[in-house]
């Protein structure tokens, strides 16, 4: 094993001389530096590069949550071994979803410090040396289906979409449906999958450093009617903690190794864990209803989106778009300053007896205005020809627009 160079930032003098002692006497390993606070730490850090650095919990005049969290988003290849005086869970789950790899409990023995290096280093070596073998290859598509209102159809759009992907493909396979509605997940449901595994298990194999294609692969779900490739949220809300944005980074990497297609179902709200599917996405469905109260939140949402990604990666979904509620379809393109890129249309009967069987209505109804217009949008993402869809409210859009600007405030 190559020399692995350390930095320490502890505030305990007694204890930073300790640590220094046990790695000098490796020849494995080399102290490169020494802080006694987070601020000097930080400047250490930048300054030497290190492959791992040992922090305290308790560094003087900082939160070392927050400087873990920075560290890990600047130098993502640098490993953080956090040290504790003692192992309190709350305290360990907020380092872990901070970005540490792993923890040391004071006296650190010299026998756990090696353990502990070693893994972390080889870990991280092997999750670079797959990214630098993944450069060349072709990339996948990930596909991430939004909603900032709650009830607008958002999972089961994301399962039939991805059903239907897989049904275009030539060899049907290659599509894997990520479920990161990590409190309230319910695509298990809507496609009736007796899963055994989920992202919340995935999350404690990253913890352990275990975490690669095969072992993502070992915890995702297959839909027997289709074969689709599920990952599914955790069982319960409270695992849902347990799932960090780090986890999210290492499973969507695994993912693009094996996969064509991913979609990728998320909450309501934009967590850190939805940002990091929309920084991997090529593109993100924002998705809408022909609902007051759904379109403001959604231009919210898009001005958000708009000042992150470009214009391109967003495509905006209409859902129940037949609806009669005194809202157009060109209402909303002109209130969001958007093109429609899919109309789905509504349909209840058919939507509530496929959620209700557990059978995507892409296969129980294909027929059906609603299912063709999910295969229209799945033959849209994978750049095959779609009839365009005609907007017979256009003519009233000019006599319209003034009323939902003044209301929307422009």
């Amino acid at each position: 094993m190559p020399t692995i160079h350390i930095v320490i930032a502890d505030a305990d003098v007694e204890s930073r001389r300790n640590l220094a002692d046990l790695i000098r006497a490796e020849q494995s390993l080399q102290l490169i530096g020494q802080a006694g606070d987070g601020r000097e730490g930080l400047e250490l850090v930048h300054e030497q590069r290190p492959d791992i650095l040992l922090v305290d919990t308790h560094i003087a005049g900082s939160d070392s949550a927050a400087i873990i969290e920075r560290l890990r988003t600047q130098y993502p290849d640098m490993g953080i071994i956090v040290l504790t005086h003692e192992a309190r869970p709350e305290e360990m789950r907020r380092m872990m979803r901070a970005g540490a790899h792993d923890f040391l409990v004071k006296p650190i023995a010299r026998e756990d410090l090696m353990e502990s290096v070693r893994e972390v280093y080889s870990t991280l070596q092997k999750i670079r040396h797959l990214q630098e073998a993944q450069k060349d290859a072709p990339r996948s598509m990930i596909i991430t289906v939004f909603s900032p209102q709650g009830g607008a159809g958002k999972s089961v759009l994301a399962a039939n979409l991805a059903v239907a992907l897989r049904q275009q493909l030539p060899t049907h396979d290659g599509v894997v449906l990520v479920d990161l509605n990590l409190q309230f997940g319910d695509i298990d449901l809507v496609l009736n999958l007796a899963a055994e595994n989920s992202i919340a298990g995935l999350a404690q194999k990253h913890q352990s450093g275990e975490l690669d294609p095969e072992t993502v692969e070992s915890y995702l779900t297959t839909h027997t009617d289709t074969g689709l490739k599920v990952l599914v949220a955790p069982s319960t809300p409270e695992y849902a903690e347990t799932v960090t944005v780090y986890t999210v980074e290492q499973v969507l990497n695994a993912l693009q190794s094996q996969y064509a297609y991913i979609v990728v179902d998320t909450p309501s709200q934009l967590t850190d864990t939805t940002f990091v599917a929309f920084d991997f996405s090529q593109t993100i469905l924002l998705l809408t209803t022909l609902d007051l109260l759904a379109i403001h939140k959604t231009r919210t949402a898009l001005d958000r989106l708009r000042q992150l990604y470009p214009a391109e990666k967003i495509k905006l979904v209409l859902n129940r778009a037949n609806s009669q509620v005194g809202i157009t379809v060109s209402d909303v393109e002109g209130i969001l300053d958007m093109p429609i890129t899919a109309h789905i249309p509504s349909d209840g009967h058919v939507v509530v007896k496929s959620v209700n069987e557990g059978i995507p209505f892409v296969l129980s109804a294909p027929d059906s205005a609603i299912a063709q217009s999910v295969m229209d949008l799945s033959r849209n993402l994978l750049g095959k020809e779609v009839a365009t869809v005609a907007t017979a409210d256009k003519a009233s859009h000019k006599s319209r627009a003034s009323f939902w600007r003044l209301l929307f405030g422009e």
